[in-house]
């Protein structure tokens, strides 16, 4: 008899309810030809305590609870083990084991023809007006126009992206800011009222995890982590507790609903539905908020990179929310559309761009670094800014608007492969397409403007090195004034 895993990919590494339980199981019949490195890999995790590359996408912490049922395994298995050997193409999804996990506004996105996805067990919008199944290719999609349709949407109107998904980790307690002032890299003694973007680093000065924290009052935060690194975040986060410290941690992430409201007509939204006071807030500020009784924390963050709003209410409140913001003609927009804004803006996500090899010197995300905090991997990540980095995540724009990269293709300088492609998209903005690469360097190298070739399938595309963000560049679309 064979093992096969939910999404066909087997199981490596420390198991995520038990610790010192380690597990290398679900081969999907590739254990013999595995069996050496997967054997490598697991001894130096349990020996080290952390495995000698980065094997997040192994980890037994990947899949949420809902597939530990013998129905939804029932289903999904034979699916794994009849699509072993067939091409995958980009925007491929399975078709058993769905609908396991309904976000709020679920019935909304399936008036408006949502095509839906798969993601840590829930049914999320990849983009709209969706009236058949779409023909899958390599090259560029069925769904090209009408993703550009929705960022088009955040760009020129107000569209509203649901982030419901994303973990949310109650921290609370009189240590609470102390502890997270070790577990952080950024200063998370910030006052009441701020967003901090942030690291936790391991011991090596690598990422264990990226991550939002509301400071909502003195002694309780709101993690806002991966939609898929829940329950590696707080796993992380329990063993770092040292015994005395009074702090608690808890999982709220399906108690609350989260929509991002982006777009210049954001601001005009906000005062029709008395909502004024989210145009007075601050960039990375967050604040409590009442409208038409639905208790709405407001914080003033982008992903997309146009100025808006990440809204969080409770969970029975989102559809009164939703109704009230479409009302004033907030349109939706999808995944897709999130991701393509996302990476023009070289904005950084942690599965994808970074992981455990990475530190935030490489991934130039030094900014978030609070160097006189003294956090864990703070000696490792000196040590490897006195050394000197030698790799770095880049941009690459595409000199041609036919190219499709899809990330985790060779990135070639003077005829040497130096890197890879990490995410990929078309940019809608900057009419070109966009690709997150990391690449070897000598230390101390000008990136910025450098030509490079990108082998997509065997077909070589050029482009040149941004070592900022494609679309505004200084980020000014985003905080600018309200219009009031």
């Amino acid at each position: 008899p064979e093992a096969f895993s939910p999404d066909g990919t087997f199981m490596l590494g420390e198991s995520a309810e038990t610790k010192g339980f380690y597990l290398c199981c679900g081969l999907n019949s590739i254990g013999i030809a595995i069996g050496g490195g997967a054997g490598m890999a697991l001894a130096h995790e349990i020996v080290h305590g952390y495995p000698p590359m980065d094997l997040s996408e192994l980890s037994p912490k990947r899949y949420p609870d809902c597939f530990s049922s013998a129905k939804a395994l029932a289903e999904r298995v034979p699916e794994i083990l009849g699509t072993h050997y067939e091409i995958t193409y980009p925007g491929r999804q399975h078709k058993t084991a769905r609908n396991l996990r309904l976000m709020p506004l679920h019935e909304e996105w399936v008036s408006h023809n949502a095509r839906f996805g798969q993601y840590y067990g829930w049914e999320r919008p990849v983009y709209f007006n969706c009236l058949k199944e779409p023909k899958l290719t390599f090259s560029r999609p069925e769904w090209f126009d009408q993703v550009g349709l929705e960022v088009g949407y955040a760009h020129k109107e107000a569209a509203l992206f649901d982030q419901s998904p994303f973990g949310k980790i109650e921290v609370e307690g009189p240590d609470a800011e102390s502890f997270l002032n070790r577990v952080c890299a950024n200063n998370m003694a910030r006052p009441a009222g701020c967003a901090i973007y942030t690291a936790m680093l391991n011991e090596r000065g690598t990422y264990e995890s990226d991550l939002t924290v509301l400071r909502l009052t003195n002694e309780h935060y709101r993690l806002l982590v991966g939609t898929a690194h829940i329950k590696q975040d707080l796993g992380w986060l329990a063993r770092q507790k040292k015994e005395k410290e009074r702090v608690k941690f808890r999982d709220a992430s399906e108690d609350f609903a989260m929509m991002a409201l982006m777009g210049p007509d954001s601001a005009r939204i906000a005062k029709k539905i008395n909502a004024s006071q989210w145009n007075d807030l601050g960039y990375f500020k967050t604040i409590s908020t009442t409208v038409s009784g639905i208790d709405i924390q407001a914080t003033r963050i982008s992903y997309v990179g146009e100025a808006g709003w990440e809204l969080m209410c409770r969970r029975d409140d989102a559809k009164s929310l939703y109704r009230i913001l479409t009302e004033e003609k907030a349109k939706p927009a999808g995944m897709y559309a999130q991701t393509s804004m996302r990476i023009e803006k070289k904005y950084l996500a942690y599965g994808h761009d970074l992981n455990m090899d990475l530190s935030p010197l490489e991934a130039g995300l030094e900014f978030a670094v609070h160097w006189q905090s003294d956090f864990i991997g703070r000696d490792a990540l000196q040590e490897r800014k006195d050394k000197g980095i030698d790799s770095s995540l880049v941009l690459i724009t595409f000199n041609n608007v036919d190219a499709v990269p899809l990330g985790n293709e060779p990135i070639i300088i003077n005829g040497k492969m130096v890197g890879r492609t990490t995410s990929a998209a078309y940019g809608y903005r900057i009419g070109r397409p966009v690709a997150v690469g990391f690449v070897k360097h000598e230390e101390g190298s000008h990136l910025n403007g450098l030509e490079v070739e990108v082998n997509i399938a065997g077909e070589i595309f050029k482009g040149e090195i941004n070592t900022k963000p494609a679309f505004d560049p200084e980020g000014l679309v985003m905080r600018s004034a309200s219009n009031n």
